[in-house]
């Protein structure tokens, strides 16, 4: 059994043009240890189907369907039980620390808040085991930096302590949502690997949301692709990698600037852009963007379908695109 299972996962969302999909029917599952890339333009549903799993979705939100870790409904539980799962079973590094950081506490205490609801530590061994967590993810002179407020660090001090909070009570799984955003080069790198060295050395699911081809390749075993709320391409990233069956995803690897390719002309990219939630059409939801669509694109939604061992896609013309 998947220690992570999602299933037929749908989230309406307000809007002001009335209640919308952000997702729909996603599927996938997470296996203890494993590690799953979920890609996709901004708009596409990744950071949503994230607060679904945690918990986290704004007031108004509609969710149908299955999150199960350990084969229990998440969805089917109240406030309080979901409360003593988030941040001690299933922890989330958000995309952006200095919004979700609380600018006004010290580091050091919203790194002990987790650690007093979930393990019972308070005073001096709080503050111990903060400052071990501190070191851990690589935080300079965290002796001194433990009692500094979120603004007096930079962007990727900010993250590593974000890091720490969400390790501070060993999870199941960890959730990263474009946990580099706004970092400079090098710091990315740091980030990535110090992400990919935790889930090694502790055995912790990873689910790492990004819209960055390159950053999924190099650190998940499984990739997601999703476009309009969905799951369009499914699989293990060295077969996805080798030949991308759906055409949202070809484009996407295909807009990856290639090193040491002769410049002919602009980049490639993908016409059109993400449809609104309340605009997402009932068929394809790619097809006004796809050169490959005809007329059952936009009159029937496909089917994921296997076409291969480790390769599952959502395409009328997949057998096309592959070729």
């Amino acid at each position: 059994m998947a220690l992570l299972s999602v299933s037929d996962l749908t989230v309406e969302l307000q809007t002001s043009r009335g209640m919308a999909p952000a997702v729909r029917g996603v599927t996938f599952d997470l296996e203890k240890g494993g590690t799953l890339g979920v890609v996709g333009e901004s708009g596409c549903g990744k950071s949503v189907t994230a607060l679904a799993i945690m918990g986290l979705l704004p007031d108004g939100a509609r969710t149908t369907g299955r999150i199960e870790l350990d084969g229990a409904d998440l969805l089917a539980l109240d406030e309080e039980a979901r409360c003593r799962i988030r941040g001690n079973r299933i922890a989330m590094i958000f995309q952006e620390p200095m919004t979700s950081l609380n600018p006004v506490h010290r580091i050091g205490r919203q790194i002990a808040e987790p650690l007093r609801l979930h393990r019972g530590l308070r005073g001096a061994n709080a503050r111990d085991e903060v400052l071990r967590l501190l070191e851990r993810v690589g935080l300079p002179d965290p002796a001194r930096r433990i009692d500094a407020y979120p603004h007096q660090m930079s962007g990727g001090q900010r993250q590593r302590v974000m890091i720490a909070m969400a390790l501070s009570c060993a999870p199941d799984i960890l959730l990263a949502d474009e946990p580099t955003t706004a970092l400079d080069v090098t710091i990315q790198g740091q980030i990535l690997d110090l992400i990919n060295e935790l889930v090694d050395d502790t055995g912790m699911g990873l689910i790492l949301i990004s819209h960055d081809l390159g950053v999924i390749g190099e650190t998940t075993e499984n990739v997601a692709v999703m476009y309009g709320g969905t799951v369009v391409e499914h699989g293990a990233t060295d077969r996805l990698f080798a030949n991308f069956a759906h055409p949202y995803s070809q484009g996407l690897f295909a807009a990856i600037p290639q090193v040491g390719a002769a410049r002919t002309g602009p980049l490639r990219t993908i016409p059109g852009t993400v449809p609104e939630l309340a605009d997402l059409p009932s068929a394809c939801s790619f097809a006004d963007r796809c050169a490959r669509a005809t007329e059952i694109c936009w009159r029937q939604a496909p089917r994921m379908e296997r076409i291969g061992p480790d390769q599952r896609t959502a395409c009328h013309h997949h057998g096309e695109t592959a070729a």
